[in-house]
């Protein structure tokens, strides 16, 4: 078992190496202790990212090593014989793999090192310190900017139960402790414990789940961090925590004057999403973003965070069971 207190896994391809390197420098100045990532990543770009992420606390590994690209849409394909969706499906195939890959991962490393791990997104730089854990248990945070239906109803089919009040879990982070990977290893995915067949068998249930709850194509029927958050959830039942960040509407980097002015504000950490194909997504990285614009969504998110916080308070008392 290691000696470090955070570990934290990232799924990545080299693009955003850039954005990998501003985020660990900031959690290494954020949190007073031992930090280990764990960059997961294609075989054919390692050597790429050692080379530039050529840290201690970093460790790259082989995306093969967990489940190949190759065997996953191998299992894709045979599950999806019938599925009329089937070519759409394929062609954001990549996407349900690196969620696929977390899991596994992080499943594992938490069973096999008794540690804790969070699990966060490549593209995202954390600003202001996150408390991830508390009393063994993860805190639940919760997001009102996003709503996707889609996911929820995947998770009926794969969670036993489901809480009767929640908010979107979509923070592009999640955490999970020990108990938690236990339960939702057993009471979710139905297993155990975990064998060499691990990595095949949460394939075809995520894959077949998602097939049995949807007869056409919405797009994103899935998400990782719905199914751990909402299984933390019922487990440890902590009222989600309402957080604020940034990510809609984004057309360029933060500044260092433009990020102090954030985390006064509040504002936990910003995501790039670089390769939507919107029209500010679009080389987001190599534009700085205006003042203006920043204005615009920092005043338009406070007033519907802390409306919507009022609501989520006596939503929780009112449904939550």
């Amino acid at each position: 078992m290691s000696n470090f207190n955070l570990n934290i896994c990232q799924v990545s391809l080299s693009r955003d190496i850039p954005i990998i390197l501003e985020n660990f420098k900031n959690f290494e100045k954020i949190y007073n202790q031992n930090l280990r990532f764990y960059i997961i990543c294609p075989n054919k770009q390692i050597n790429e990212f050692r080379k530039k992420l050529n840290f201690k606390n970093i460790k790259i590994v082989d995306e093969d090593r967990i489940i190949s690209s190759k065997k996953f849409t191998k299992i894709f394909k045979k599950l999806s014989k019938n599925i009329l969706y089937k070519k759409k499906f394929q062609k954001r195939l990549s996407w349900y793999y690196q969620q696929i890959l977390k899991i596994i991962f992080v499943v594992n490393f938490i069973l096999k090192n008794n540690q804790d791990m969070i699990i966060w997104d490549a593209d995202t730089v954390i600003l202001k310190k996150i408390d991830f854990f508390y009393k063994n248990q993860s805190l639940n945070y919760g997001n009102f900017f996003e709503f996707n239906e889609n996911y929820y109803l995947t998770n009926k089919k794969i969670l036993k139960d489901q809480p009767r009040y929640h908010i979107s879990f979509l923070n592009q982070f999640i955490s999970m402790t020990q108990k938690e990977c236990k339960y939702l290893l057993s009471n979710s995915l139905n297993m155990k414990s975990i064998d060499k067949n691990f990595s095949e068998k949460i394939s075809k249930l995520i894959l077949k789940k998602i097939f049995e709850t949807h007869k056409k194509y919405y797009g994103s029927l899935f998400s990782e961090y719905e199914l751990i958050g909402q299984s933390n959830y019922l487990f440890n039942r902590r009222k989600q925590k309402p957080l604020l960040f940034l990510r809609l509407n984004l057309d360029g980097r933060l500044s260092k004057c433009q990020q102090t002015v954030s985390k006064i504000l509040n504002y936990k950490h910003v995501t790039y999403e670089h390769m939507h194909q919107g029209k500010k997504n679009i080389g987001m990285l190599s534009r700085k973003q205006s003042n203006f614009g920043l204005m615009k969504i920092v005043t338009k998110n406070y007033l519907t965070f802390y409306i919507k916080s009022i609501f989520h308070f006596f939503n929780y008392f009112l449904k939550f069971k």
